[in-house]
C-alpha cells in the first residue's frame, strides 16, 4: 500500500449553499466518515488545507471578481443565480481553503513526500470561470492547482481528467489555448452546462488538440464508460505523457444519484483509479492529485469515494 495525503478544513462543512440545497455540508461529512471508517485509514495522513493567496487565485481569476465576492460574503451574502447557490459569511473563506487544499497537496507531492493526494473540496470548482461563479462553484480549484504547478515546478505537461457527470466548462476555458495542459472530460451529453463539452471542442491556437471531450449518453453504465475511457482517454494520455495527473472527481454519475441520470456502480470508481495509477506510472512518477467536485446522494458519494481512494492506496 502507498500513503495518501488528504487536505481538509472544517470550513468545507460550514459554507451554506441554502436550505435543502443538494450541495450540502453533509456531503463532506459523509466522505470524511468513509475515510475514517475504511480498513486503509491508517495509510491516510490528514493535513490542514491552507489558504490560497490573492496572487495564487489571480493565476486563474479576475482580481476584481474575487474582491467583489469577498465583499459580498462579508456583507452577509445572497443567492447568486449564476452559481445556483447561496453564499454567506463563511463561503469566501471556505473557497480560499478549497483552492488552497490542492496547493497544499501539490507542494508535498512535487517535493516527493507523497505520490497520491486527495481533498474533499467544498465549494466545488470546475464550473467557475475567470470573472464569475457558476454551478455551485466560486473558485476553480483544479485550474488554480494546475497553473500553480506549471509556474512553481517548471512542469511542461499536466493532464486534468474530469469524470464529473457535468462538463467542467470553467477548467476547459482556463486552458483552451494552453498546450501545457491536456484537459479531458467524460460527462453526460446535453446536461448542464448545456452548450459545452461537445466532441468537436478541442481547443484553439496553440491549445488546439489539447482538449478532449467525451460526451456520454444519458443512462450510461460502467461498460459504456470504460469502453469510452479505453478508446479515447487512455491513448490520448499515453501519447501526451503528462508529468502529473490532476483529477476533478465527481461522483454524481453514481446510479443512486438522481441528478446525474447515469448508472455507474461504486465499483466503477475502483477501475478508474486502477487506470489512473497505470497512466501515472507510465510518465508521471505515479503522481495523482484528486479534488472532489460533485456527488449529491450521500451513500453513493461515500461508497464511490471510498472505493476510489482505497484502490489508489492499494496501488
Amino acid at each position: 500500500m502507498q500513503p495518501l495525503l488528504l487536505a481538509y478544513h472544517e470550513l468545507f462543512t460550514i459554507h451554506d449553499a441554502g436550505p435543502d440545497h443538494p450541495e450540502s455540508p453533509e456531503r463532506i461529512k459523509a466522505v470524511m466518515n468513509a475515510v475514517k471508517n475504511a480498513q486503509w485509514r491508517d495509510h491516510v495522513k490528514i493535513v490542514e488545507a491552507r489558504v490560497a493567496t490573492e496572487d495564487e487565485i489571480a493565476l486563474i481569476h479576475d482580481p476584481k471578481y474575487v474582491e467583489a465576492m469577498r465583499r459580498l460574503c462579508e456583507a452577509g451574502g445572497q443567492y447568486l443565480p449564476s452559481m445556483e447557490s447561496n453564499v454567506g459569511p463563511e463561503s469566501y473563506p471556505a473557497a480560499l481553503r478549497a483552492a488552497g487544499a490542492g496547493l497544499t497537496l501539490a507542494d508535498s507531492i512535487m517535493n516527493g513526500e507523497f505520490k497520491i493526494g486527495f481533498a474533499p473540496t467544498r465549494p466545488p470548482g470546475h464550473h467557475a470561470i475567470y470573472n464569475r461563479p457558476m454551478g455551485f462553484s466560486i473558485l476553480n480549484n483544479i485550474a488554480i492547482l494546475a497553473q500553480y504547478i506549471l509556474d512553481k515546478y517548471n512542469i511542461e505537461r499536466i493532464c486534468i481528467l474530469d469524470f464529473d457527470v457535468h462538463h467542467g466548462n470553467g477548467t476547459e476555458a482556463a486552458f483552451w489555448e494552453e498546450p501545457k495542459v491536456l484537459y479531458i472530460s467524460l460527462h453526460r451529453d446535453n446536461l448542464f452546462p448545456y452548450d459545452k463539452g461537445r466532441l468537436k471542442d478541442t481547443g484553439n491556437g496553440e491549445g488546439e488538440g489539447f482538449t478532449l471531450n467525451v460526451p456520454l449518453p444519458s443512462g450510461c453504465d460502467d461498460e459504456t464508460f470504460l469502453v469510452a475511457f479505453d478508446r479515447y482517454v487512455t491513448p490520448k494520455i499515453l501519447n501526451y505523457g503528462p508529468e502529473i495527473i490532476l483529477v476533478s472527481a465527481g461522483f454524481d454519475g453514481h446510479i443512486r444519484d438522481i441528478i446525474g441520470g447515469m448508472r455507474y456502480s461504486s465499483g466503477l470508481y475502483e477501475v478508474i483509479a486502477d487506470n489512473l495509477l497505470a497512466l501515472a506510472d507510465a510518465n508521471a512518477e505515479g503522481r495523482v492529485i484528486t479534488l472532489l467536485e460533485g456527488g449529491y446522494e450521500l451513500k453513493g458519494l461515500a461508497e464511490g469515494v471510498g472505493r476510489y481512494l482505497g484502490r489508489l492506496i492499494k496501488g
